[in-house]
């Protein structure tokens, strides 16, 4: 029901209607707003969105009922609209309605029946606001959830602000990074700007409407941008007078609120501007509502998008330099597992694997040899030949590697720990510590049994000279179909060429 605070707009040309409406509905606890003609009467709802009634005599000097109805639905969309007619016809009442008036009253006022309708309106306002809060939760949550799903910030730049341009209806519109410690803001994503713009940076100025917004982290609504020459931002080259600028500000936490990184992290992430609403009309404070809710969404997502990344970036680092640790410790070099997962990533592209299991294979394949941490040094270094017992002391490294790692979820270790137990698997299943055979061998095995052969093959150790290219080539041509996968061996030699950029770029260091 109705909470008699609604707001309530009189208009009628009439100074006694006008009053003997206010002394009625101010009785009953609502608060009334007053006009003499239409024009001040959308002046009064344009500055006020709560007006939630209007009530308006259907013949008024320089507008009309009606054409006031259409404006003002216009700019609030939920006010609910009575006629008020000294005509009583039918006809005029019908016409009324059908021109989008909720209900009408006729002159001389019935008290008993204004109260009804009154209330009979405000509680269609109240459904009207319920539907509309409805329909912008269900949007938002759309965004929300869109928003969440995407990892790469340029996707996500771009989906911000097609989403700000969709639920403003604004034809042009941008998004500013704020960079290099605050000091420049770099074009991310533009829309109906030079196409040359794209990727600019420019130096912070706190004269024009995005610096001002860095500033002072509070958004920036503009009826009429002209109206300021110094609100003009050369960057945009506005020629349009209403313009919305929204700052994607960093969420700080209590903690660390009062335990601030010794890292200068800017408090916006980037500025998102709207201009050239459609049909010329001026944004809202239901646009700007609206864009704050974006913003905050996107600016969460592109944190957890960077937060992500960082912890990607970690794990890689800490897979490489474990990688790097196990094969110092087998007298190998940190430059052996970097070679062996780039050509490990080249032969399953070349296979045709997907980009992301290349990938996927390339992180994982340093830990081939993780299990050797649970080999003891007098055996893993030894000098001589093991003898067999010792032998099997080593091939042990598959499936403690495998134990190690298979307890994780994640699917680059999930990955490492299949590499770990068969890349000593052999095609013609004489291999270790299952003896599988073939394709029961999983790919990612029967790839890195080949790169880290070639690798350990090619380089100079301690106890062994380097086999020349053709020496090698010899070796897995005996091997095809037996150590090897044959169609792996031929797909990795056709590219030889690349696998030998890839050497080279990871050269053994002294």
């Amino acid at each position: 029901m109705p909470t008699k605070k609604e707001k309530i707009l009189i208009v009628d040309d009439e100074l006694i209607i006008r009053e003997l409406l206010f002394d009625l509905l101010t009785d009953e606890g609502f608060f009334v707003e007053l006009a003499s003609d239409g024009e001040t009467a959308l002046k009064i709802i344009r500055d006020d969105s709560e007006i939630a009634v209007l009530f308006t005599d259907i013949i008024m000097p320089k507008m009309d009922g009606i054409m006031l109805i259409h404006k003002a639905r216009e700019l609030n969309p939920g006010i609910v609209p009575i006629i008020m007619t000294g005509y009583a016809t039918i006809e005029t009442a019908r016409a009324a309605v059908k021109e989008g008036a909720y209900d009408y009253v006729l002159k001389p006022f019935n008290i008993s029946e204004i109260k009804t309708v009154v209330n009979n309106a405000l509680e269609r306002n109240r459904l009207i606001q319920e539907n509309a809060r409805l329909k912008e939760i269900t949007e938002l949550f759309k965004i929300s959830e869109n928003i969440s799903a995407i990892r790469d910030e340029e996707q996500l730049f771009r989906f911000i602000l097609n989403a700000a341009l969709e639920h403003t209806q604004a034809k042009r519109g941008s998004i500013l990074e704020v960079v290099e410690d605050g000091k420049y803001l770099k074009v991310v994503a533009s829309t109906g700007l030079p196409s040359e713009m794209n990727g600019k940076t420019i130096p912070v100025d706190f004269k024009t409407i995005s610096g001002m917004v860095v500033k002072n982290l509070e958004p920036l609504l503009i009826e009429d941008i002209t109206q300021n020459p110094n609100l003009q931002n050369f960057l945009i080259g506005l020629k349009n007078k209403s313009f919305i600028s929204v700052p994607l500000q960093r969420k700080k936490s209590e903690f660390m609120e009062s335990h601030p990184l010794a890292i200068n992290e800017q408090d916006v992430i980037a500025v998102l501007n709207v201009t050239d609403k459609s049909d010329g009309e001026v944004f809202s404070e239901t646009d700007l509502k609206v864009l704050k809710i974006i913003a905050n969404h996107g600016a969460s997502a592109i944190e957890n998008a960077r937060l992500i990344h960082e912890i990607e970036s970690a794990q890689r680092e800490i897979v490489f330099t474990l990688g790097e640790i196990v094969e110092t410790r087998s007298r190998e070099t940190g430059s052996h597992v970097k070679r062996v997962a780039e050509y490990s990533k080249l032969l399953a592209l070349k296979l045709g694997l997907s980009n992301k299991e290349a990938e996927i294979l390339r992180l994982a394949s340093p830990l081939h040899d993780v299990g050797k941490v649970g080999i003891p040094d007098a055996i893993l270094n030894k000098p001589g030949p093991l003898t067999p017992s010792e032998f099997d002391v080593i091939k042990t490294h598959t499936t403690i590697g495998y134990d190690m790692l298979s307890k994780t979820k994640g699917v680059v270790l999930q990955s490492a720990a299949i590499i770990a137990l068969e890349h000593h698997e052999r095609f013609d299943g004489n291999g270790y510590p299952n003896g599988k055979k073939g394709k029961d061998i999983h790919i990612f095995g029967r790839i890195v049994g080949i790169a880290d052969v070639f690798d350990a093959l090619g380089v100079e150790r301690v106890y062994k000279r380097a086999w020349t290219l053709d020496e090698i080539k010899e070796y897995f041509g005996e091997q095809r179909g037996k150590q090897f996968d044959p169609d792996l061996v031929d797909v990795f030699f056709s590219n030889i060429e690349e696998v030998l950029q890839i050497r080279e770029r990871f050269p053994e260091k002294d």
